[in-house]
């Protein structure tokens, strides 16, 4: 046991002189740390159009391509305004490059590590051409300035925070318009961007009731909104039907509904519960004209009866998209595809 220790001890105490030479020898030559002392860790990896094509992005990587010095501001579905300040990225361009850029064929979904994603069409991450909405009114207005696609590593002069960055998503101008972007294109601590297929805008009309003013809430559903709901991270949905044990995943439809009902227009507690108690009826109406009808008290708070973008985990094909209503309790003969407009219906006297 005597000589086990003596030599276990030689062992370590070489070790320990090893290390503190290359230590030593580095800082003698000036050179840089230890390969294991990596202080620029990967933060984004980027593919292809291919599938194949890959590259990865450190903090020093990204700042040495070209800088684009701006101003970003956003307004989320609530109508809560973030003012532009000053932010400092790259385009998204330069950063695809690296895998080939994209065409007008493709499309680039980029995603945060929290699960959060958006798709972007080429118009958008090519040229900018993102809805733009005033700071003051909120109402939407055409650009002013030139738009484009970022990747910030810095906002009003700091590094991103930690539940943001290091990198994050940002449409920007650059000069000051006073103007917003949509919160949605605002992708937090971005861990990977894909080249994909090309995706097509749309839009599913929504009218509520009308009110004691003669007037009826009014909300376009389009893809962003959805798609920015229908993440996991945010409130996002699944449901297996059982008799064919195909899986859907989409938006709760009650949530939805919250856009148009009077109350909150955005996350959970938005459905207004008590005109729902009262019960009116919704009507689903398809692209073909098909129509279908559903109490407002079946859907309450049914986070399984939903607005679905996904079959067995893919896009819908066209013969469904953009959205098709699915779910427990409300028979297969609702299971509406194509679905074009949402409008809320008194209850029959």
């Amino acid at each position: 046991m005597r000589t086990r220790r003596t030599r276990i001890g030689a062992v370590v105490l070489a070790l320990v002189v090893g290390v503190a030479v290359v230590i030593a020898g580095v800082a003698a030559s000036g050179g840089a740390a230890p390969a294991w002392a990596d202080d620029d860790p990967v933060l984004v990896r980027v593919t292809g159009a291919d599938g194949v094509t890959a590259a990865t992005f450190t903090m020093s990587e990204i700042q040495a391509l070209p800088v684009y010095e701006g101003y970003s501001g956003m307004i989320n579905s609530a109508g809560t305004v973030t003012p532009p300040k000053p932010v400092r990225g790259v385009r998204l361009t330069d950063v695809l490059d690296a895998v080939g850029g994209v065409t007008t064929a493709d499309a680039v979904d980029v995603k945060g590590s929290d699960g959060y994603g958006m798709t972007f069409t080429y118009g958008e991450v090519v040229n900018g051409t993102f809805q733009m909405f005033n700071e003051t009114t909120k109402e939407k207005e055409p650009r002013k300035a030139d738009s484009a696609l970022l990747l910030i590593y810095e906002y009003d002069g700091a590094p991103l925070p930690p539940d943001e960055g290091p990198l994050r998503s940002a449409v920007a101008q650059e000069t000051n318009v006073h103007q917003l972007a949509e919160a949605h294109c605002f992708v937090k601590q971005v861990a990977s961007i894909t080249v994909r297929g090309k995706v097509t805008n749309w839009t599913v009309k929504m009218l509520g009731l009308k009110r004691k003013n003669g007037k009826r809430p009014r909300f376009t559903l389009d893809r962003k909104s959805y798609d920015s709901c229908s993440t996991p991270g945010c409130h996002g949905s699944a449901w297996t039907d059982p008799s064919t044990r195909v899986n859907w995943t989409g938006v709760p439809l009650f949530l939805c509904i919250g856009y148009v009902d009077g109350g909150r227009t955005h996350g959970y507690g938005a459905y207004n519960e008590r005109l729902a108690w009262k019960g009116y009826r919704i009507r689903i109406v398809s692209r073909s004209g098909k129509k279908v009808v559903i109490d407002s008290r079946t859907i309450m708070n049914r986070e399984r009866i939903i607005l679905a973008n996904r079959r067995q985990g893919s896009e819908l094909t066209a013969a469904q998209a953009p959205l098709r209503l699915v779910g427990p309790r409300i028979g297969s003969r609702r299971f509406i595809k194509q679905i074009k407009s949402i409008t809320l219906l008194p209850k029959r006297k």
